[in-house]
């Protein structure tokens, strides 16, 4: 599909679905106020240390070995290494606006994460030794909005493609599996990953929709008119 027909395309669902795309920037949005609100306010939910314990209570070697590993695929590393290979991919096949939009999306959104993450200052859950411990500060949980981010804006991407059911499945099955192993490993509250995933799936589409609107129609091509034969 050529860049000014895909633009034009999602412009077009825009329009048709603008409830849809509405709540689904405003309302993460809502969400990551509220429970940043709730972290800086109050130091987080009543809930968020009783899930961790709930979780750690029913650890096993084998749960231990696939939360670890999740970490590690999850991790900021293979993010920006998948986000690269999407973009030199999209700039092989001329598609410079939807590689701009993807970069705006996922490194935009790892980007304030840091600012987030900086502004807020919540320290790590200690409740227990972790196995996979960590130093930097806990909220939001940079693995839960780096995967939603790449889930999200691969979902875009992908919206027309046959294969978008698969993605649509795929994409928040893995960002959700990485989420959860985050507080396996004990080393974020529920809080820190609700809020990420939130915050990355409101700043994409944010900036998904800023392209479609931005990005300019192309103007329609003129009609060349056969001559009439001379009487």
């Amino acid at each position: 599909m050529p860049p000014a027909s895909y633009w034009m395309r999602l412009r077009h669902f825009l329009r048709v679905h603008k409830a849809l795309f509405f709540l689904g920037f405003v309302l993460p949005w809502v969400v990551f106020g509220s429970i940043s609100w709730s972290v800086v306010v109050f130091g987080g939910f009543s809930c968020d240390q009783p899930i961790l314990l709930f979780l750690h209570q029913h650890a096993t070697p084998w749960l231990d070995k696939l939360a670890v590993g999740l970490t590690v695929i999850g991790n900021t590393g293979p993010m920006v290494a998948t986000t690269l290979l999407i973009i030199g991919g999209l700039l092989l096949r001329g598609r410079r606006s939807q590689a701009l939009a993807f970069v705006l999306s996922v490194g935009g959104s790892m980007l304030l994460t840091q600012v987030i993450k900086f502004l807020v200052a919540r320290p790590r859950p200690e409740l227990w030794a972790s196995i996979h411990p960590e130093t930097t500060y806990s909220f939001p949980s940079g693995h839960a909005m780096d995967t939603a981010a790449v889930a999200t804006a691969v979902g875009f991407l992908l919206w027309q493609h046959r294969a978008y059911w698969l993605t649509r499945t795929l994409g928040p099955v893995f960002a959700l599996s990485v989420g959860w192993a985050r507080l396996y490993l004990g080393v974020h509250y529920p809080s820190d990953v609700l809020a990420g995933w939130a915050s990355a799936v409101g700043w994409v589409i944010g900036v998904q929709v800023l392209a479609a609107l931005a990005v300019r129609q192309p103007p329609p091509k003129a009609s060349v008119k056969a001559k009439a034969p001379p009487q």
